[in-house]
């Protein structure tokens, strides 16, 4: 009897068999009995759910959950449902390089909240290099180099970075004009109809060609729709001071202008048009018997999607008032929702005035503290809860939201880098 040989396999049969086998786990890893079998966008509807510090573990769970978590669309849903949550860079020397995200659920527990991000700000070049955090946007950072000019900190503007934090990719942004001592308010805006970001640079036009006193804003679109060119937009005449602390919403850039000949103080600027528009302040702001109210006591925020102002109370400098306007662009609609007292539990109040930056869903207001702590307001119950973060004191903090998404696709055509992998 002739024994039969053993025949070798195919090599297709047997990849064929690998990729099987590696379907099959992973869905094992994503729960083959339950989640595989959902319909994408009941996934998608749970993920959006998740506190930031458990979606960014998500990612790492299966393909499937990632190529659901880095559609652009998705860092919309998010925004529309998640809780406060802030990137925040320390400006401690040692620590400077990190950045961090912190979250904030109905609980109010901050240790378990922090995410550290494995990108770091000198972004993978020499580690000498120490850029600050200017400012956030969907998802993205823009990032810079700040120095000392005459009592003032002003930022670097021959290199400006645009950085996706979790993905550590980044694109280089240069003016194509020598700005580097022009004192600038750098920004970060996002147009919602052509789904585009952009860099704004709000600056007084006689720094930048010494005619006048306006202000021009310098204008850099990310990507192909951009064609790596600036524009320069005259937006005001007038406006003699520079932006401090800006504030996004809808698609608009929003900052107070602190002169005291200015009635209408309240000043935007609409990334998708690139125009400039007045905001009308309350009423109260500016009736005639309300001219002494100081316009360094006053902030923008965002609070439940709408515009915001918190303001030092005029008869009692430890109160502060928070107004909403209900109804963006109507002055009518502006209401006084809530008073804070903040001699209640000893709270030390310092310049600048507190920045709202969310409602938590337990009801309370999350703001900042003189940029050393996250304090929460529990407007129900009136009393304050101060967050400390452990070995961090002093930081650059901005609202955030997280994404996914990648800065191939957002920024498509532009110069890419990787922090990671530098």
């Amino acid at each position: 009897m002739v024994r039969k040989s053993k025949s070798h396999s195919d090599p297709t049969t047997s990849m064929a068999k690998k990729k099987a086998k590696a379907e099959k786990e992973d869905e094992k890893v994503c729960g083959a009995d339950i989640i595989s079998q959902l319909h994408p966008n009941i996934v998608i509807d749970i993920l959006s759910r998740l506190p930031f510090n458990t979606l960014f573990s998500c990612r790492c769970v299966c393909k499937t959950w990632l190529h659901l978590l880095v559609d652009p669309s998705f860092a919309q849903l998010y925004h529309a449902r998640a809780d406060p949550c802030v990137i925040l860079q320390p400006t401690n020397k040692n620590r400077q390089q990190h950045l961090y995200a912190v979250h904030f659920d109905n609980t109010n527990y901050v240790l378990n909240s922090i995410v550290k991000f494995a990108t770091e700000t000198h972004l993978g070049m020499e580690c000498n290099v120490k850029l600050s955090l200017l400012d956030s946007c969907n998802g993205l950072i823009l990032l810079g180099e700040m120095y000392r000019y005459q009592h003032q900190n002003l930022v670097k503007l021959d290199q400006l970075y645009v950085c996706n934090p979790i993905t550590g990719e980044f694109v280089i942004v240069r003016p194509g004009i020598n700005l580097t001592s022009s004192p600038m308010c750098p920004c970060l805006g996002f147009c919602p109809k052509t789904q585009v970001y952009k860099v704004v640079l709000l600056s007084k036009k006689g720094y930048v060609d010494e005619v006048s006193n306006n202000m021009v804003a310098l204008v850099y679109t990310l990507g192909e729709k951009g064609n790596g060119l600036w524009k320069s937009v005259n937006i005001e005449n007038g406006v003699l001071h520079l932006p401090v602390n800006t504030t996004f919403l809808n698609g608009i850039i929003h900052w107070v202008v602190r002169s005291p000949s200015v009635p209408q103080f309240i000043y935007s600027f609409d990334v998708e048009d690139e125009c400039l528009r007045l905001v009308p302040p309350p009423p109260e702001f500016v009736s005639p018997d309300q001219t002494t109210r100081s316009k360094l006591g006053i902030n923008l925020g965002v609070l439940e999607g709408r515009l915001a102002i918190v303001e030092c109370d005029i008869d009692v400098s430890w109160f502060f008032n928070i107004w909403v306007m209900k109804d963006y662009g109507v002055q009518a609609s502006w209401t006084k929702t809530h008073t804070m007292d903040f001699k209640m539990e000893k709270i030390v109040f310092l310049f600048p005035i507190p920045q709202i930056l969310g409602l938590c869903r337990n009801g309370e207001i999350l703001f900042t503290n003189h940029h050393r702590n996250l304090v929460s307001f529990n407007p129900v119950n009136p009393s304050f809860k101060s967050h400390r973060i452990e070995k961090l004191c002093d930081f650059l903090m901005h609202p955030y939201i997280p994404n996914l998404s990648s800065l191939r696709d957002i920024a498509r055509g532009e110069p890419l880098f990787n922090a990671t992998l530098r």
